[in-house]
């Protein structure tokens, strides 16, 4: 029942590539980037992901609440899903970096950490992959996560709220300059708890109205996109405001889908199948616009056919990479990973077997 959610995935993941082509355009060309009127929404597109990330963590995890091995189990599955193709994607950006600094480190806030950057940990300035940084929330959520599966799942409640508290204790006492600091006392958590919240819902078959929280919710984005552009910002600070200025009209959008999906709308096919090769998409969309970029630069062409080339050509290479990558590198990466987990779990569970008296 979640064919909805993946199309929304792609729709994230789209929005996102808008971000760093408006960023290339930006780096290479003189002048006002095509990609301007979308750059805002675009932004918004990580908070759609987080809200997305706390709903599939809860429902698909929703029978192992309990169960002694669940927290390892999940951990497994969540690091063989994340680490595998964003190591390679990162050991690529960190070879260009080394051979082409200026390609991928002229803007950047602090030099990259490597040893951060393959581990997704928190660091002072953006990592190698400059999208990276939301994978290091991602991890912070999958560890509370993880410590909530130990427990019945009517705990989850109790164990998110003393989260939530430890995030405003992080937020408000600790060093704001400390990079740990500023994940962990991070406002973009409370947008998991949003998706969890959709979760139980889901899990109780409490889906109501889709059709009309489908309105409001695009309306919701839709002004809030106005309203950060009429300020002059390029997206909403993260601060407190911020979950419930985007997140929550994201949390709405992902429960009306849920919701037409029940009375059988679906999403185009093509769309789903983006959804499904959206962390692809996600990982390697930067390295490729970004080379398009420098090729561009590099053959000094500038004007409306650069543009073409990085707003069109770039969306265009970096979809089909994302369905190639996803098809040849992810997917046979994941199996491999899963046959071994797989396998070693089964081992355990014959050797707790055996020594059972």
């Amino acid at each position: 029942m979640l064919g909805n959610v993946q199309a929304l995935r792609a729709i994230a993941a789209l929005m996102v590539v808008v971000v760093h082509a408006y960023s290339v355009e930006s780096t290479y060309l003189p002048g006002r980037p095509w990609t301007t009127p979308f750059h805002v929404l675009g932004t918004y597109g990580v908070d759609l992901f987080f809200v997305i990330s706390g709903l599939v963590m809860l429902v698909s995890t929703a029978t192992w609440f309990g169960e002694g091995s669940a927290p390892r189990r999940f951990l497994a599955r969540r690091a063989t899903r994340i680490y595998p193709p964003y190591v390679i994607v990162t050991a690529l950006v960190l070879g260009a970096y080394l051979l082409v600094p200026s390609a991928t480190g002229e803007h950047r806030s602090a030099p990259p950490d490597i040893l951060a950057s393959f581990l997704a940990l928190p660091q002072r300035g953006e990592p190698l992959l400059v999208v990276g940084w939301t994978l290091t929330y991602e991890l912070v959520f999958y560890a509370v996560f993880a410590a909530a599966l130990r427990f019945q799942r009517h705990y989850l409640p109790a164990v998110t709220a003393i989260w939530l508290l430890a995030v405003v204790l992080i937020g408000a006492f600790g060093p704001h300059a400390n990079p740990w600091v500023r994940v962990l006392g991070s406002w973009f958590n409370l947008e998991f708890v949003f998706g969890m919240a959709i979760g139980a819902l889901v899990l109780r078959g409490a889906l109501a109205a889709p059709r009309a929280l489908l309105v409001l919710a695009a309306a919701l984005v839709v002004a809030v996109c106005i309203a950060t552009a009429y300020s002059g910002r390029e997206f909403l600070e993260v601060a407190w405001w911020r979950p419930w200025a985007v997140g929550l009209p994201m949390a709405l959008l992902v429960y009306a889908a849920l919701g037409l999906e029940r009375l059988g709308l679906l999403a185009p096919r093509w769309l789903r199948a983006q959804g499904d090769a959206s962390y692809a998409l996600y990982l390697w969309h930067v390295p490729v616009i970004g080379a398009i970029g420098l090729a561009l630069n590099r053959i000094h062409l500038h004007g409306v056919p650069a543009r073409i080339a990085i707003v069109f050509g770039g969306y265009a290479l970096a979809i089909a990479f994302s369905f190639l990558a996803y098809r040849w590198i992810e997917r046979p990466l994941l199996r491999l990973a899963r046959r071994y987990f797989e396998s070693d779990s089964s081992k355990t569970g014959r050797k707790a077997a055996a020594q059972t008296p």
